[in-house]
């Protein structure tokens, strides 16, 4: 009865201290991400899947989406479907950008190909470096995935959405950007 209590007392120990060190990184990593709100969109200059360069300047007058996604990501997979709502839906001042975390975390070129081809996304996935992942919150947490950042049309980034989005929420927060 007595090692039975103790290994209950040790399994609420342990429990609870994986509880505060997860709530502890989440409230991090939140940080993280909400640092960037207020900011101008930083200086970057990528390409997309099929070549054309990306950069802030050209994306000036233009409320923008930056959808960060990778491979390996349950929650990218299961926001798919709302975010390809999204890119439908979506007005002609609004530039939706996915930008593909997967360089940074040296996922192989064969899983990239094959995570691009099952988004099946019809708007532009850029190829982020280490640099552009940085900016926003952090090159350490590019597998905290997916986030969205609503930049409104001066270059200010305006919400940090983290984790799986609705096509509504996320425009929600660009009509909040106007």
């Amino acid at each position: 009865m007595r090692r039975t209590a103790f290994s209950l007392a040790a399994i609420v120990v342990l429990f609870g201290g994986w509880f505060v060190a997860t709530s502890l990184v989440r409230s991090h990593v939140d940080g993280l991400i909400q640092a960037a709100v207020g900011k101008p969109l930083p200086g970057f200059a990528l390409r997309d899947t099929v070549g054309r360069e990306w950069n802030a300047d050209a994306l000036r007058g233009k409320r923008v989406v930056l959808h960060f996604f990778r491979s390996r990501c349950h929650s990218c997979d299961r926001e798919a479907p709302e975010i390809r709502a999204l890119e439908k839906a979506l007005a002609p001042d609004v530039e939706l950008l996915h930008v593909m975390t997967d360089r940074v975390l040296d996922f192989p070129p064969d899983l990239t190909a094959e995570t691009i081809a099952a988004k099946a996304f019809t708007r532009p996935i850029l190829l982020a470096d280490a640099a552009f992942v940085d900016a926003f919150h952090h090159v350490d947490w590019s597998n905290v995935t997916p986030i969205t950042y609503v930049v409104d049309a001066t270059g200010v980034v305006r919400f940090g959405l983290r984790g799986a989005q609705t096509a509504a929420a996320v425009e929600g927060a660009l009509a909040a950007a106007k």
